[in-house]
């Protein structure tokens, strides 16, 4: 049986680890946001898997994402778009027998697990975790679409961002080629292209 002081001097060691670990998963944090959070202009190839094993359902899509200050595009493949112009963000989708095109305000995106414009930065503000190799495991702070992130990378370079959600969805970014070469993107959609329109906004039109 482990007597109460030296019980004690246990709980004291883990919780001077623990806070070691998340003081250290500050300074990591702060690294990114020094190296990305100075970079408004850039582009991504980025490799989107979405997996639930408890569900049984997995997908991956190959995406191209370019932000520009406050505006952002990413697109997978030909069929699916998603926007921030700035003023509104869209969403657009394409199939076989159907295409729709849905609006909302900015920052007001039910559909999406993380803010692609932040893709390098959301999780470095209102977070906490641990370090893990060279990795990260954080939690917001706040409520969020997803319960926990998981940062991945390589001699200081983002590699991929996973978004767990609370149904047990992992949203995997597999992200390279950062370039800050953009030339030639343009920031639009032709909401003519798309059949039925789903208009979310909310004071912001």
């Amino acid at each position: 049986m482990i007597s109460m002081k030296r019980g004690f001097s246990i709980l004291v060691l883990l919780l001077i680890a623990t806070s070691i670990q998340a003081q250290d998963a500050g300074g990591r944090l702060m690294a990114i946001l020094e190296k990305y959070g100075q970079v408004p202009t850039y582009k991504l190839n980025v490799v989107y898997e979405s997996v639930n094993d408890r569900m049984g359902f997995s997908n991956t899509q190959n995406g191209v994402l370019v932000v520009d200050g406050d505006k952002y595009i990413m697109t997978f493949g030909p069929n699916e778009t998603w926007l921030n112009d700035g003023k509104t963000e869209y969403i657009g989708t394409k199939e076989e027998d159907h295409s729709q095109i849905l609006y909302f305000c900015p920052g007001q995106n039910t559909e999406a697990i993380i803010n692609f414009g932040a893709m390098t930065t959301f999780f470095t503000k209102d977070h906490k975790g641990v370090i893990e190799g060279s990795n990260i495991r954080l939690r917001p702070n706040n409520e969020m679409p997803y319960v926990e992130v998981y940062v991945e990378t390589e001699n200081g370079n983002l590699t991929a961002i996973t978004a767990t959600d609370d149904f047990g969805t992992a949203h995997k970014f597999i992200l390279s080629n950062f370039s800050t070469n953009t030339a030639g993107t343009k920031f639009v959609i032709n909401p003519k292209e798309y059949e039925e329109t789903i208009d979310e906004r909310k004071g912001c039109k």
